[in-house]
């Protein structure tokens, strides 16, 4: 069993302390947060066996094996880094990094500390996700020609501090918040590297992308459309189409239900899920037992091609000196 400590407790933190906790191969060792006091409050009501309000002391606590990032984006890369060098092994929420030229830095460092590192992309490792998957691999939509995914909701218009990480310029905004998921969700369906990308975007006063669109056109032919936004909401669906009906699926990012949709009928496809985190964090642990550094489902290479699409996002920016 291998010991997990969770870093940085905000709002996405409670569901990946629910996935570890429900995996039985990882346990719940630590939760940490710069508030004690909420670190305190979180190891009563989880469990975990340790509490700190001090990212460094965590850090040096010889019984962690894995730390889970959940801080905001533009902390990942000195938390990465910082992990790294305490022979932590680390997966860490999406977008891993920034940029491409941190992502390297992140992975050639694991390599030499030879740790275990991950980018956090829950929506490959549900169970949904691998059975539609299955089913693609045995040609039930035949060859996979286009695929759709959104992910988009009103961002709250009060109640955010002026200090909020998402209204960052480089790596705020709708694209590197939840644009990720229908990112990483086309590509791991095309099943093929990305050959171009047309992008667009509209921001907000502020300055943030609060809509973004991109074609993702694969080497493979396929090509995608992947839609995020905070500025209203969109139908966040994910849908694959092939050349003998397409399969759709309504929040594909953590559903247990999707349909199977011919011209001769529409079949339920179901199945059972208590945490959509706990599957990767499972997979985490099988890659550690293996003793892998990187997974074999999204390592450094799948990590890039995310960023691929990312980086349209900082190019607009510099064009339009909005950096």
């Amino acid at each position: 069993m291998w010991n997990f400590a969770v870093m940085g407790l905000g709002g996405i933190a409670k569901r990946v302390i629910e996935g570890i906790v429900l995996t039985p191969s990882a346990c719940l060792y630590a939760v940490a947060s710069r508030d004690v006091s909420k670190a305190e409050a979180i190891r009563e009501s989880s469990g975990a066996k340790k509490a700190y309000g001090d990212y460094e002391a965590m850090l040096e606590d010889p019984l962690v094996d894995v730390v889970y990032i959940c801080t905001p984006n533009y902390l990942h890369h000195a938390h990465i880094m910082a992990a790294l060098a305490h022979h932590k092994h680390v997966i860490c929420e999406k977008p891993l990094v920034s940029n491409e030229a941190q992502l390297r830095e992140c992975f050639a460092y694991a390599k030499e500390q030879q740790c275990f590192l991950m980018e956090a992309e829950k929506t490959l490792f549900t169970p949904l996700n691998q059975k539609i998957k299955e089913m693609i691999e045995d040609g039930v939509i035949g060859k996979v020609s286009y695929i759709e995914g959104s992910y988009g909701f009103l961002l709250p218009s009060e109640g955010l501090s002026a200090s909020y990480w998402g209204y960052r310029k480089e790596d705020g905004g709708c694209f590197y918040d939840v644009g990720v998921y229908p990112i990483c969700y086309a590509n791991y369906f095309a099943d093929s590297e990305i050959k171009q990308v047309q992008y667009c975007e509209t921001r907000a006063a502020r300055g943030y992308v609060d809509f973004a669109q991109a074609l993702i056109t694969y080497q493979n032919g396929v090509i995608a459309s992947v839609r995020s936004s905070w500025k209203m909401e969109l139908e966040n669906w994910g849908v694959i189409y092939g050349e003998k009906g397409y399969i759709r699926t309504k929040q594909f990012w953590k559903s247990k239900r999707a349909e199977l949709v011919t011209k001769e009928r529409i079949v339920p496809i179901e199945v059972e899920m208590e945490s959509d985190f706990s599957g990767e964090i499972a997979h985490v642990c099988t890659c550690l037992t293996k003793g892998l550094l990187q997974s074999d489902r999204l390592g450094e290479k799948e990590s890039m091609e995310i960023m691929k699409v990312l980086r349209c996002q900082n190019d607009v920016s510099k064009k339009s000196g909005n950096e």
